[in-house]
């Protein structure tokens, strides 16, 4: 019985040795073939994924964008003609800012709009950034005026239009604007108000000057690392001044700001106020004028229809 055990358990012992040696030799073929180790990726992939993780990034086209790494172009541009100038206060940096925005609405200093007149490119009414306009006229200094003590700024300014625009001096007077920056204490109140003798209201904000230029410039780093909230900085200053400028004027000029509720065709007012009551029409009213006319002459029609 022992003798026949020790056969068994040997039959037994056998097979599983050999089946465990021939488990760990399979694997080890099987690891080998299918993975390989670092060393052994051929040089040409291991150059290839280097060179797509070090390719950088392209700079933002708006200020909205900009961050201490990389900021746009015609802010580069324009900041790099006031290197010199690094001690100035922190409202001219800021009012440097404000020009830079104004820019990317498609306002310009006059001076310079005279210098770059023929190379500018159109820019239709429904739309104002002109990223080839941008870069161009970024190129030229600011031409402001420094006064009262060094605390205001004063500049003028001519809005971008198409080529299809009137030279004419009432079409050139409504294009024209002035930008005034005034120093307050810790804050910078900016106006934007229309070239007279224009009886169109102006537009005005106060920005805390602390809250986008510090006042310390930090050594051997750009200029740029000094200004903080660039996306709030151009929001409010788009949302509260420039923009409405800008629609201000083509309205004046009678130009349709597409794609708006103003530039629709005229048939499609009584297709929509139609859909409105009489209370919903006077919120539409009380928009500006020409809306007031619309909701007039639908209420008007509207009255010929319950009489008949």
């Amino acid at each position: 019985m022992s003798e026949a055990k020790s056969e068994i358990g040997g039959d037994l012992a056998g097979p599983s040795t050999s089946g465990e040696q021939r488990q760990q030799s399979e694997p080890q073929v099987v690891a080998t073939k299918d993975t390989k180790a670092p060393d052994q990726v051929p040089k040409k992939q291991r150059q290839r994924l280097v060179s797509e993780k070090s390719s950088p990034e392209p700079n933002p086209l708006i200020l909205e964008h900009a961050n201490l790494e990389s900021v746009p172009q015609h802010m580069e541009k324009l900041l790099k003609q006031y290197q010199e100038n690094r001690k100035m206060p922190a409202a001219e940096w800021l009012n440097l800012l404000i020009y830079l925005l104004a820019l990317e609405c498609g306002f310009v200093e006059e001076e310079t709009y005279a210098q770059k007149r023929h190379l500018i490119e159109p820019v239709p009414s429904f739309s104002s950034f002109h990223a080839l306009n941008v870069r161009l006229l970024s190129e030229q200094p600011a031409n402001y005026v420094v006064c009262f003590n060094d605390t205001a700024y004063s500049m003028r300014l001519r809005t971008l239009l198409d080529h299809h625009t009137s030279e004419e001096a009432s079409v050139v007077s409504a294009l024209q604007s002035r930008l005034m920056a005034i120093t307050l204490g810790d804050q910078l109140m900016v106006t934007l108000s229309p070239a007279p003798p224009s009886q169109q209201p102006g537009y005005s904000i106060s920005l805390p000057i602390g809250r986008y230029v510090l006042n310390v410039q930090a050594k051997n780093k750009p200029i740029y690392h000094r200004f903080r909230k660039l996306d709030e900085l151009s929001y409010q200053l788009k949302q509260h001044l420039f923009q409405p400028m800008r629609s201000q004027q083509l309205m004046q000029m009678e130009q349709k700001l597409q794609p708006s509720l103003l530039g629709l065709p005229y048939e499609l007012y009584d297709e929509i106020f139609r859909y409105l009551n009489k209370s919903q029409l006077n919120v539409v009213a009380k928009v500006n004028r020409q809306l007031q006319l619309y909701t007039k002459e639908t209420e008007r029609k509207r009255q010929l229809g319950s009489r008949s």
